[in-house]
């Protein structure tokens, strides 16, 4: 029963991610009144689940930092990483559950095995990938809308035109919500296969199991309680037509499918902030809300070291 409390951990930071990363997906969509928002939630809730046990796995082998060997400690890094998510979540600001995720890790780490051996190579390359993430999505954007956008224009039946959309909307956010599952799935519930809690760590089955529980997480927090970030997402960064929505979400997804194969869990709302905002530059400048995106990135460089601080003290609070 104890153990099973424990998983609760993993569960909220999964739900805090379906809840904050939905808008990611479909917060454009909905943004421009191309898709209604429970359509766009359920369309979420099942495809992140087919990406979690589809391609989640693959991640779990390599998510593990030293001294997260144990349930309660298990617990200790998702809540605190659960806590962080759900704070930025109220507040209606996209969050990075991987960067949240590992923070929690590295404080536990910190906590049981010294700073020292706390791996700090693998988040110097995790971080490298996180930097990178943004910038590879609003370069896509960008490109995509300096050369597809002439074509699109080229199409002159408004009726036409607006059934291309909803169907695009709908494709692209399917493989968005596949990617967004596939990706960060394992952060929910990675902790706890490390730990034993699904049997033995090294055998597929477990990862599977793990994945489709994180999976359902995730899908109960978007069918649950992420409109308030999609209407941040989707238009408050910058002013968007479906077209440009459209070209936000296909960044995104290309983006986090791309990091996916090399087992590197990145932030989902990087990547649409990075997306949106390569939108916006090809606008100009003046398009883009810039207090906003500041905001928003200070949010990012905090989350990790918050969740790694709430770690810490959790780890304290209950005795570990």
């Amino acid at each position: 029963m104890i153990s099973v409390t424990a998983l609760l951990g993993g569960l909220f930071l999964g739900w805090s991610i379906g809840a904050n990363n939905s808008a990611n997906i479909f917060g454009t969509a909905v943004g421009t009144r191309s898709i209604g928002f429970i359509t766009a939630v359920i369309l979420v809730a099942i495809f992140a689940i087919i990406g979690s046990v589809a391609e989640g796995p693959k991640l779990y082998q390599s998510y593990s930092f030293s001294g997260t060997s144990t349930i309660a400690l298990a617990f200790a890094a998702t809540c605190a990483a659960a806590m962080t998510m759900f704070a930025l979540t109220y507040f209606s600001l996209p969050a990075s559950a991987s960067q949240a995720a590992v923070g929690g890790m590295m404080g536990i780490a910190i906590w049981s095995s010294g700073v020292a051996e706390a791996g700090w190579t693998k988040l110097g390359g995790w971080a490298c990938c996180w930097a990178v993430t943004p910038f590879s999505s609003a370069i896509i954007a960008f490109m995509c809308m300096k050369y597809l956008g002439p074509l699109v224009r080229r199409v002159t039946d408004i009726g036409r035109l607006n059934k291309i959309y909803k169907i695009g909307f709908i494709v692209i956010g399917c493989y968005g919500a596949y990617t967004l599952g596939a990706n960060n799935v394992v952060v929910t519930t990675g902790p706890f296969l490390n730990a034993g809690f699904f049997g033995n760590p090294s055998v597929s089955a477990s990862a599977s199991i793990a994945a489709l529980i994180g999976g359902l997480s995730i899908a109960l927090g978007a069918l649950t309680y992420s409109r308030k970030v999609m209407r941040t997402v989707g238009g408050e960064i910058t002013a968007l037509d479906p077209f440009s929505a459209l070209v936000a979400v296909f960044a995104h997804s290309v983006v986090m499918h791309f990091f996916t194969q090399f087992h590197v869990p990145v932030s989902s709302s990087q990547a649409i902030v990075g997306a949106v905002a390569g939108v916006g530059l090809s606008r100009g400048s003046k398009a883009l809300n810039s207090k906003l995106l500041v905001t928003v990135f200070c949010g990012w460089g905090l989350v990790w070291l918050v969740a790694g601080i709430l770690a810490m003290l959790l780890a304290w609070l209950i005795g570990c």
